[in-house]
């Protein structure tokens, strides 16, 4: 039997609304679900957003063991954003979904695999007969997704199991969120204004009194004056279109911690047990730019705080229905505190990681290796990236088990591929990563 995997990534359910995102990282944002063709096995079907070039599959599959034509990509025709992301109109395409059809017939497919579980997979689910197949698809399909990919709710839930949070306000009144900006304003302090839904730091934006604030984790940031409450509310009023998706969703406001080091977990969730993949800290540019896995920078008693929280919020995510992957965020502030910052139900930036981690390094990879990874090296080509990798001696070695493995290929849209390097510990990978930035 065999898996489809869907790469609905930064679709219209995850993004509030598609139109405010900017072109290019939308299109790279569905792009980043090639990332997915990693997972796939000999038979397994792959829904992608834009057609990838055949020289990455073929680099892809060969480092996998897998013949190349083993596994089908399948691509919809474009839809309301073009070929940007898997929205839910070129998954719907009639003559698309006639051809997915046969395909799961054909390749007796089993098991469906998205990004994320939203109502347009629960609908193809139900369609195929696959629904008993899926983990949890009741609660799925009756919305679930809406509640792990929220940071509103995510925020209660975390409250509510006693996990260390940021202060902070939930709200759909610009007048109360103008109240908690300016206190904490007036205070010296910062702001992180968050959109319900969104991805990768996109639907974040820092408000500050000080123009010198280190911008992490949020795509933008603006300066305001530290005693001008009408300026703050006009500047949210303003925004609170963008902030709320046109009025539909809450905002999420933050008091924002600079100096803090980004942190995060992926957690499969079963039917009884929970368990932690790994644990690490999140390179940001200012948003999401890749991992370092184990971090460098987390203290054990640290790690050991963070993995105790993140199993409490998850024990309420199982409570509540959920089985399946989990991805949550976190940071330590400046005075060493681990605090919480949201949560994503699907599959997420370092998924492919772990099946690399399994599969190239043993189901121990988490404390026998070490991973550094970048989504934005510049490069000519991809062919170009692997000819310096061949020549420097520096692409990955099955022997060795270390050496660098290109994970995603955006050289049509951006010039830029990304990589993993993995190395027996953290001054190997380092040292790897800083000998690659040096060859183009």
């Amino acid at each position: 039997m065999s898996t489809l995997i869907i790469g609905n990534s930064f679709n219209d359910y995850l993004v509030g609304d598609l139109g405010r995102f900017d072109p290019l990282e939308r299109r790279i944002g569905g792009n980043i679900s090639l990332r997915l063709a990693w997972l796939a096995e000999p038979g397994d079907v792959v829904v992608l957003p834009q057609e990838p070039d055949r020289a990455f599959v073929d680099y892809m599959m060969g480092l996998k063991g897998v013949p190349a034509d083993s596994v089908t990509i399948a691509v919809p025709p474009a839809g309301s954003f073009g070929t940007d992301v898997i929205t839910s109109d070129r998954l719907t395409d009639d003559a698309f979904r006639r051809h997915l059809s046969g395909l799961v017939s054909t390749n007796g497919v089993d098991q469906v695999v998205p990004y994320v579980f939203d109502s347009t997979i629960a609908t193809l689910c139900r369609d195929w007969g696959l629904a008993e197949t899926c983990p949890a698809f009741p609660f799925l399909a009756g919305g679930g997704a809406d509640m792990l990919n929220s940071k509103s709710v995510f925020r209660a839930l975390s409250l509510g199991v006693g996990a260390p949070v940021p202060e902070g306000l939930v709200t759909d009144s610009p007048s109360r969120a103008a109240a908690f900006v300016g206190a904490l304003l007036a205070d010296g302090g910062s702001v992180i204004v968050k959109q319900d839904f969104h991805q990768g730091g996109h639907g974040n934006e820092i408000l500050t009194s000080d123009a010198a604030t280190t911008q992490i984790g949020a795509i933008s940031m603006i300066t305001l004056g530290s005693d001008d409450l009408g300026g703050v509310e006009a500047l949210l009023r303003r925004r609170w279109p963008a902030y709320s998706n046109d009025g539909t969703a809450k905002v999420v406001l933050e008091r924002y911690l600079p100096n803090s080091v980004p942190i995060g977990a992926e957690v499969e969730i079963g039917e009884r047990a929970i368990t932690v993949r790994h644990t690490g800290e999140m390179r940001m540019t200012p948003i999401f730019d890749g991992v370092v896995l184990p971090g460098l920078e987390m203290t054990t008693a640290q790690c050991d705080l963070f993995r105790s929280a993140v199993l409490a919020l998850c024990v309420a995510v199982q409570a509540i229905g959920y089985r399946g992957l989990i991805n949550i965020d976190g940071i330590i502030d400046g005075g060493g505190r681990v605090l919480l910052t949201e949560y994503n139900g699907r599959l997420g930036g370092t998924t492919h990681l772990h099946w690399l981690g399994v599969s190239l390094v043993g189901p121990d990879y988490a404390e026998r290796a070490v991973f550094v990874s970048n989504n934005d090296w510049k490069v000519p080509s991809f062919g170009a990236a692997m000819d310096v990798l061949e020549s420097s001696g520096l692409a990955y070695d099955r022997d060795k088990r270390s050496g660098v493995v290109i994970t995603c290929d955006h050289t049509a849209l951006s010039g830029a591929v990304e990589y993993c390097v993995i190395g027996n510990d953290h001054a190997d990978a380092h040292a790897v990563e800083k000998e690659l930035k040096g060859l183009l």
